[in-house]
């Protein structure tokens, strides 16, 4: 009855998760949803906290598909990194235009994103879970790694591209792996 009871948990608390409503991010011509999770800022979170972003944005309740609040769409153009749109709730039809003034102290947009200095990850293949045997001679899994193309940037200037793996391995699982 309890393995029955744990594989129902196991099953079900997945498949409640919610798609995250992704960022957009434009280089030379091309679309991709930006890369969401643990570790991974957005380029506004360099210039405001998450908290000072829902309260300048003065939600009024939202939806589970985007709990940033917001969605921007960036794009690099002349080698430096823009912010083309800003709207908030962006599960609505119509996602209101986020006021480029209160923001950005700019009269519109597109706005040159002066102040990000870090990287944007666009992811190029799927998941890959790495698994290590455990002293009980059992596979565990331990996190997981895909490929994807970093953009670097200072601020707000493309400084270069590169392939590399992305992911996450899980500390806490590993303490049970044999060395």
């Amino acid at each position: 009855m309890k393995i029955l009871i744990f594989l129902l948990l196991f099953v079900a608390v997945p498949l409640s998760a919610t798609q995250q409503i992704k960022e957009t991010f434009v280089f030379e011509g091309e679309i991709f949803g930006l890369e969401m999770g643990p570790g991974y800022k957005s380029p506004l979170e360099s210039l405001y906290s998450y908290d000072e972003i829902l309260l300048m944005l003065d939600l009024k309740g939202g939806c589970t598909a985007n709990w940033r609040g917001y969605k921007g769409t960036w794009e690099v153009k002349s080698n430096q990194l823009f912010l083309n749109s800003l709207v908030k709730d962006a599960c609505s039809k119509n996602p209101p235009m986020v006021d480029s003034v209160l923001f950005f102290g700019e009269e519109s947009y597109p706005v040159k994103a002066h102040w990000f200095n870090g990287q944007i990850k666009v992811r190029l293949s799927p998941d890959r879970y790495k698994f290590c045997n455990t002293t009980s001679g059992k596979e565990q899994m331990i996190g997981y790694e895909y490929d994807a193309m970093v953009y670097e940037f200072s601020a707000g200037e493309f400084i270069f591209k590169s392939k590399q793996i992305a992911g996450q391995i899980w500390e806490t699982a590993l303490t049970s792996c044999l060395k």
